[in-house]
């Protein structure tokens, strides 16, 4: 009888920021209870207990289970300073090599490269021979040393820990179909490291129900941000392993804008022009010219200075392409580091984005394309079973850019006066098709890229 090939898929769930936010505390993530026929999973150790397994807990349903505490900081020193400043690189680098890759796509675009790359060290750390050597590759882990899963965890888990005025939020778990039996060593170190408990579904006897589950727990961990990551055509019976991350972030702005400042102003996109509600506000921020002149950047801070949105506006109505074309990190933070504070006149349209991808074709092009080839997958870290190969890499990514958070107070209405070149506010009218990124200021990484070309 001829076998068929073993099939895994990897699911990114990705909410972005959110110019609102809200100063209470999230809502305890309850687990989401499977049907008889399948066990439930314990609940997920937090990132804080890298080092040792949190207890499991009795199954019951998830109404019933009491709330979780709150998660305590992440523990201090988990890695080398060194290894954790490599791997924020190491995210950077491959944000922006999946940026290049994704440039000819049309429309709106929103990816967390941060996010994939965690992802995607769970298949690594499963991965053996050549399929480690081109995943590591992709995701320039090649030359670290140390542990570096547990250091990229753990620099995950940094950001997992809300504050008053910004709610970052990530949740991962491992899924294995409850007929095989994959390796102890493999689900014992995606539990304690990367914070993933095994949820064992029937993916032969009931595709269905364990596309539920799956949708249902990203709904969960999400808050309802995101409703489905896996559809009907994601899953199929020969699924046997399927590793999904869930992410969500809110925040505020450190200098709201004025709703009542907001205006219609034609937007001129690629293949037409409308009016878009345009932001406005006058703000002391870092902004600089790069490309000979070709873009502007500026970056605008969130509240608590702890992650700022860059933005960068191509000179000309037709300057994306330029901008995008060997676009590097380097230059991305030879920019940075050149940015001054000055008076900059913000005119920012307000926008939504709502990106779901399959990337299994892009980090193939990316140079991991053993992985997806039944034939030649090496994954036997996770199982003995032979045949495991990744058929898709679902990412799925919301954010919201509008004039203020939930509570903050909305700043005074602005008033603009020309007269003296040497003191007027630079001019930043977002009027044409640009991009983003959402960063981590303190680390640098890069959480978020975007492409806006129609706001409305």
């Amino acid at each position: 009888m001829q076998r068929v090939p073993r099939t895994f898929v990897v699911c990114v769930a990705l909410v972005g920021c959110d110019a609102a936010a809200t100063k209470s505390e999230p809502a305890p993530i309850a687990t989401i209870a499977a049907p008889a026929a399948i066990p439930t999973a314990p609940p997920t150790p937090t990132h804080a207990s890298i080092d040792k397994a949190a207890p499991a807990a009795e199954a019951r349903p998830a109404e019933a289970r009491a709330p979780e505490p709150s998660k305590p900081a992440p523990p201090a020193g988990k890695g080398t300073s060194e290894l954790k400043q490599a791997l924020g690189r190491s995210i950077n680098d491959f944000t922006i090599d999946l940026q290049r890759k994704l440039a000819k796509q049309p429309g709106n675009l929103l990816v967390s490269g941060m996010s994939v790359s965690v992802a995607l060290a769970m298949l690594h750390a499963g991965s053996s021979g050549a399929t480690e050597r081109e995943l590591a590759e992709v995701l320039h882990l090649d030359g670290l040393t140390g542990d570096v899963h547990a250091a990229l965890a753990h620099l995950a888990a940094r950001w997992n820990h809300p504050s008053d005025h910004v709610t970052l939020v990530t949740a991962g778990r491992v899924y294995g179909d409850r007929k095989y039996e994959f390796k102890p060593e493999y689900l014992d170190l995606t539990r304690k490291v990367f914070g993933a408990e095994l949820g064992a579904l029937d993916f032969a006897g009931d595709l269905g129900g364990a596309r539920d589950l799956i949708n249902g727990w990203v709904r969960e961990q999400t808050r309802a941000e995101i409703g489905e990551i896996v559809a009907a055509e994601t899953l199929d019976a020969a699924t046997r392993l399927l590793v999904t991350d869930a992410a969500t972030f809110k925040a505020d702005w450190l200098e709201p804008f004025d709703p009542a400042a907001t205006q219609p102003v034609m937007f001129y996109g690629h293949e037409h022009r409308q009016p878009v509600p345009m932001m406005r506000s006058v703000q002391r921020v870092s902004t600089t010219l790069g490309l000979a002149g070709k873009l502007r950047l500026v970056e605008l801070p969130y509240r608590g200075g702890e992650y700022s949105m860059v933005i960068l506006l191509p000179a000309t109505r037709g300057g994306l392409e330029d901008v995008e074309k060997g676009f590097d990190f380097e230059r991305l933070q030879s920019w940075l580091d050149a940015a001054k504070p000055a008076p900059v006149d913000l005119q920012i349209p307000r926008f939504s984005l709502d990106s779901n991808l399959d990337l299994a074709p892009f980090v193939s092009r990316l140079g991991a394309a053993r992985v997806f080839d039944a034939r030649r997958a090496e994954l036997g870290e996770m199982a003995s079973e032979k045949k495991l190969a990744l058929s898709a890499v679902r990412h799925r990514a919301r954010l919201s850019v509008e004039e203020r958070g939930a509570d903050a107070p909305a700043a005074p209405a602005i008033e603009i006066s020309v007269g003296n070149a040497a003191t007027d506010p630079l001019p930043f009218i977002v009027d044409r098709p640009f991009i983003f990124y959402v960063r981590d200021v303190r680390s640098g990484v890069l959480l978020f890229y975007g492409r806006v070309v129609d706001p409305a």
